[in-house]
């Protein structure tokens, strides 16, 4: 029964990767870059590990302490020029907006929005 759980949620986990990846590998993609899905699902995990830490480090300050990281990583690992990298972490958000609004349209996620009056 342990066994079970423990392999469920690796499972879980994995899927979570994999489908959290496919907006950054999207965003190289378009922009004409050449990623394999694997790197796209390795740069996520290494990325958010050190952004985490960055935040968790520099309250203050870090979010734009990791955004700036998280360029110059996009920057190194898929050979991008800074307006790339850029555009790239942004084109991320937009495919990250369009998959919520997406799943809101299809009705598999909720959007709770209360308007104060």
């Amino acid at each position: 029964m342990a066994l079970t759980n423990i392999l469920v949620r690796i499972i879980i986990i994995s899927l979570i990767f994999v489908i959290s990846s496919l907006p950054l590998y999207f965003a190289i993609k378009a922009l004409g870059g050449k990623t394999s899905f694997l790197k796209a699902i390795l740069i996520t995990i290494v990325s958010g590990i050190i952004v985490s830490a960055i935040e968790f480090r520099f309250q203050v300050w870090g979010g734009l302490i990791a955004f700036l990281i998280l360029v110059v990583i996009y920057r190194e690992a898929f050979r991008l020029k800074w307006w790339k990298a850029f555009f790239v972490w942004f084109l991320q958000l937009v495919f990250i907006v369009l998959f919520y609004l997406l799943l809101i349209f299809l009705g598999i996620l909720t959007l709770e929005i209360s308007l104060l009056l």
